[in-house]
């Protein structure tokens, strides 16, 4: 029988364009294409990779939402006397974060960002579970692992808290040992990297270098040792470098309305999302107020429908609005001042694009939701040898 390897490796923030302008993994992968992100940030874009689903119906879009009954940050309004240069510290905050996960039992991906403390008793977390562990999908879904591990192959995914190095010399020793016929090599590392230098610093150059190389390396052993090798990379969204920053978050609250009693809002990087309890009055005045914002514009209902972003209950906010891409909110619930690389802009958007490349000229993903039936697909196709399965 035919001893198979299909591996699916996740590169964050891997964007058409990148990988157009470096030539990215060309000659390995010559089978590539723009793959079209989802509206919203990795939190809507990896639970759609992971079911093949839009947003509104595996349920998730944005971390932070208004609470609909008792928050888990109940206890942290005590720390709005805090001096803010002891609150707004990073590594604070990451510590912070870490136990408040460990006391809500969260295991799915947390941080408190720069949400300000005195807002935290009036919004929940969504993302509470792990994505990629079962049960992990709001609306229930099952993900790829579901049917993997139905599947009888030996497959290995990485764990998402793991840095780049650790998980490829993990897919390095498996394939090396010929222990898998399915993989899902995770990676975030390029995403920090234009986060903090933007698209077209030297530091991405070197990245990209690097991982080819290693991909390369991966590909060469692993054909040495099956008889049928398919390598897939593909990310989530694209980066864009931003220009401009936006200090909205300051102007609305200058404005006196009080949060938590006349409206409840979410200041993510790239969009503010609001609630208002029924205030409609505050509500259409609001909608004025913004509309007469140059930095973006408020989203109609028509486009969060065609992004599969409207939400049975609007979850996720009662009124959005998005910044043009390359401007930014700082200060935000997200970031203070500004950075170099942003993503979670208009989805049709040149720099918004994700990428599918891969040296299977039968198979093709042109949009996030086309990349779960390929993963599925993979796990019927001829049998192998290798059957211990890794634990996942």
């Amino acid at each position: 029988m035919k001893n198979t390897l299909r591996l699916f490796i996740f590169v964050d923030a891997l964007g058409w364009r990148i990988v157009r302008e470096h030539g990215f993994l060309s000659s390995l992968l010559p089978n590539r294409n723009a793959c079209q992100t989802v509206f919203g940030y990795s939190s809507s874009c990896d639970p759609t990779i992971l079911t093949g689903l839009s947003p509104a119906e595996h349920g998730h879009f944005s971390c932070f939402v208004k609470a609909q009954g008792a928050s888990p940050f109940a206890g942290l309004a005590r720390l709005r006397w805090l001096p803010s240069f002891l609150t707004s510290h990073h590594r604070v905050r990451h510590r912070l974060s870490a136990r408040i996960a460990r006391h809500s039992g969260m295991t799915g991906y947390f941080q408190l960002y720069n949400v300000p403390f005195r807002y935290l008793p009036h919004l929940d977390y969504t993302e509470k579970k792990d994505l990629y562990e079962p049960g992990g999908i709001l609306n229930g879904q099952e993900t790829i692992f579901d049917h993997w591990r139905r599947s009888g192959r030996s497959w290995l995914k990485s764990d998402w808290r793991n840095g780049d190095d650790h998980n490829l010399a993990e897919f390095e020793k498996a394939v090396s040992g010929r222990r898998i016929e399915l993989g899902y090599l995770f990676t975030a590392g390029l995403d920090a990297v234009m986060h903090r230098d933007g698209t077209q610093g030297d530091s991405v150059k070197r990245w990209l270098t690097n991982f080819a190389h290693r991909i390369e390396r991966l590909y060469h052993v692993a054909e040495s040792l099956y008889d049928d090798v398919k390598f897939f990379v593909f990310s989530d969204h694209g980066m864009t470098d931003t220009q401009q920053v936006s200090t909205m978050m300051l102007d609305w609250e200058a404005q006196g309305h009080r949060f938590g009693r006349d409206y409840t809002a979410v200041w993510d990087s790239t969009m503010v999302r609001f609630w208002f309890g029924g205030n409609m009055d505050l509500l259409a005045r609001t909608r004025d107020w913004l509309a007469g914002r140059p930095e973006g514009r408020v989203l109609t209902d028509l486009e969060l429908e065609r992004w599969g972003c409207l939400f049975p209950g609007r979850p996720y906010g009662e009124l959005f609005y998005l910044l043009e891409p390359g401007t930014l909110f700082a200060p935000s619930f997200m970031n203070q001042s500004r950075v170099t690389g942003m993503h979670g802009y208009d989805p049709g958007h040149v720099d918004s694009s994700g990428c599918w490349l891969t040296n299977d000229p039968e198979t093709s993903a042109s949009r996030l939701q086309d990349i779960f039936p390929v993963m599925k697909r993979a796990s019927t196709e001829g049998r192998s040898s290798t059957r211990a399965a890794l634990p996942a």
